[in-house]
């Protein structure tokens, strides 16, 4: 019996392995949703409502303040990626302001800021390739070129299974280059309202009419020579 009962022990122990390595390892969440964009800016802008969480004393000062943002570039459109919320600490400056305007009246309450962490594309460079998924809304039926508002989730480069989740927006493209030059180049060319520098730019030149080359006329054939009459004998 205590055989039988450690052999069951036995293989139980070589089968646990078996099962934990059948599975598949945990990486990144939305990795098959991933796409890539170049990074075209970093900008910090002063909302103030958004603050960004400073880990030293010098980099508040250097930062500034505001909120980070992130703008990139795809063929299907632009995304503006907003840096990801400090959940905790915004709900808590949130308790606490709602606590300090409950004493106020409320043309002197305040609104409590949103804080926002710095992350890893902070220090990427504008010109880089980066992995993101994004869900965005649905686009109005009636205006699909508006811009909507988008999750975002970057996998994070110090770790394989750790996603960054933010926000922000998308503005796709639009059929043609949406300028006011065509419009304004049918309405105008070729009125004499245009000055002539912009009007060499903006207007379509219409291509010199070429010249019919001048040939010259054939040459006359030779004459033939007439056959030589024959001459009369004297008798």
């Amino acid at each position: 019996m205590n055989v039988t009962i450690g052999a069951a022990v036995a293989a139980a122990v070589l089968f646990i392995p078996t099962l934990c390595f059948g599975k598949d390892a945990k990486t990144y969440k939305h990795a098959s949703e991933y796409q890539v964009a170049i990074l075209d800016q970093n900008l910090r802008v002063a909302t103030g409502n958004d603050i960004t969480l400073a880990r030293t004393g010098t980099d508040a000062k250097l930062s500034g303040g505001g909120q980070g943002i992130h703008l990139l570039h795809t063929d299907a459109g632009d995304y503006r990626v907003e840096a990801p919320v400090n959940k905790g600490r915004s709900f808590g400056l949130a308790l606490a302001t709602a606590m300090a305007n409950s004493n106020q009246p409320y043309w002197a309450q305040q609104q409590a800021a949103t804080i926002h962490n710095k992350w890893f594309m902070d220090s990427v460079q504008p010109g880089t390739k980066v992995l993101f998924a994004s869900e965005c809304a649905s686009p109005n039926r009636k205006h699909p070129n508006d811009t909507v508002r988008c999750e975002f989730w970057f996998p994070d480069p110090d770790s394989t299974t750790h996603e960054y989740a933010t926000t922000g927006d998308f503005t796709p493209y639009t059929a043609g280059d949406s300028s006011n030059t065509t419009k304004t180049a049918n309405t105008l060319c070729g009125t004499g309202k245009l000055n002539a520098t912009t009007e060499a730019q903006i207007c379509p030149q219409s291509a010199p009419t070429a010249l019919a080359p001048i040939t010259a006329p054939p040459a006359p054939a030779d004459a033939p020579v007439p056959a030589s009459l024959p001459v009369p004998q004297q008798q």
